[in-house]
């Protein structure tokens, strides 16, 4: 076990980097990094304009990390089931709340409330599995070169090659359940507690920046590397890529629902203030609209550009919006009960022709055409909560609360 502890000056925290080794591998070591600073408030670069920089297309591929890209977008090169099919199920020993990935051969990883990350075949067969000692809410991202990032409520963030060896370890203080998001250098993005950590792939720690409140958001990385992310402590924070606050935007609610970077640079977020929000990268506000029901979904686009977001009771239903004013196109209602409690908390997938695919609290999957209307329904046997993928083959993929990963195909 590796302690780095450094004082930054009067007051400072010290931080902590321990690495585990798995009991049947030599890991390679995490590289230690001194003065490693945690930061709470704002630095030189709060005064930056960057309203006008460009916005560079996602890389088409498989979908290897939270809504598929790192601005989140939802948006899938590929075309999903036309009517659908169960193709395959595969079980596991708690509800599955984390949207699955996808690496280039294929192959699927998912993790599940039983603690453990499974890795599966194309077809659902198991290739291997490890036990993270706690709950996983956290969506794995892939690198280029396979590795694996994942962490889980043991308050650990773990990195696997495509193999399933651990190369090492992480504790992270709270619970590492927020999805990674790997930023254009291949540093690692992620929420812990109420901290955003920024990790090198091999497992240095360059900084972490502490919100007022837990961070259940996972993370979105703009181009130049800045670092988009939502607290409970009704903040939505701008982070450069060296851990300074570039802004905040203070909301009226906690802010559970991720984020996406728009094609104009614009970013939209949900809140439980029952608004979904349009800020510039600057901070400033470009629009807000009440959708009556808290947003705790995550945004995703269509692929002209407008915004999709999923909204709780008391009136459950999937909104689409205009992305330079807000105004509504259309609304598609879900059958629950009138309860807050309830609704959409599945970021929608959309695929190469628009048409859109998420989940509800309904024990239903559900897929619309591009302009709303209903395509098609399929029973999953439990809640929705995690976002659905599409990956190579057309093949949609989805967890749910009856704890099984489900694989949907067109029906022949």
């Amino acid at each position: 076990m590796i302690l780095i502890a450094m004082w930054l000056g009067a007051g400072a925290a010290m931080v902590y980097l321990w690495m585990a080794r798995d009991e049947q591998a030599s890991l390679a070591p995490a590289q230690p990094a001194p003065g490693v600073p945690i930061r709470a408030e704002p630095g030189t670069r709060a005064a930056e304009r960057r309203a006008d920089l460009p916005v560079a297309p996602p890389e088409e591929g498989p979908p290897t990390t939270f809504q598929a890209d790192r601005r989140h977008t939802g948006r899938s090169p590929f075309v999903g089931p036309a009517r659908p099919a169960t193709a395959w199920t595969h079980e596991t020993a708690g509800r599955i709340t984390a949207q699955p990935v996808a690496d280039r051969a294929g192959n699927v990883y998912v993790g599940s409330h039983d603690g453990i990350l499974y890795a599966l075949t194309a077809s659902g067969r198991p290739r291997w599995q490890k036990n993270l000692g706690g709950a996983i809410y956290s969506t794995p991202a892939i690198d280029d070169a396979g590795n694996v990032y994942v962490g889980s409520d043991a308050k650990v963030f773990d990195s696997y090659d495509r193999g399933g060896t651990l190369r090492w370890r992480l504790e992270t203080e709270g619970d590492a359940d927020t999805g990674v998001t790997i930023a254009p250098s291949g540093n690692i993005h992620f929420g812990a507690g109420s901290d955003l950590w920024s990790v090198q792939p091999d497992g240095t720690v360059l900084w972490r920046f502490r919100s007022g409140g837990k961070i259940f958001t996972t993370p979105v990385v703009d181009d130049d590397g800045t670092v988009y992310v939502g607290s409970q402590d009704d903040q939505f924070y701008a982070i450069a890529a060296d851990g300074e606050q570039r802004w905040s935007y203070r909301t009226g609610g906690d802010n559970d629902g991720s984020a996406v970077l728009g094609d104009d640079g614009t970013i939209y977020f949900g809140s439980d203030d029952d608004h979904v929000y349009a800020l510039t990268r600057d901070g400033d506000l470009r629009w807000s609209v009440d959708l009556e029901g808290m947003v705790r979904a995550p945004v995703a686009l269509t692929l002209d550009g407008g915004v999709l977001v999923g909204v709780f009771g008391p009136r459950p239903r999937l909104v689409a919006l205009n992305a330079d004013d807000g105004a509504l196109r259309w609304y598609f209602p879900v059958t629950l009960s009138g309860t807050r409690e309830l609704g959409i908390a599945s970021g929608a997938a959309v695929d190469r022709e628009g048409n859109i695919y998420f989940g509800a609290h309904d024990d239903y999957l559900y897929s619309l055409a591009p302009t709303g209307e209903l395509r098609w329904v399929h029973e999953v046997g439990g809640d929705v909560d995690a976002n659905p993928v599409i990956i190579g083959d057309g093949t949609l993929l989805i967890g749910s609360d009856d704890r099984h990963v489900h694989a949907i195909v067109t029906a022949e």
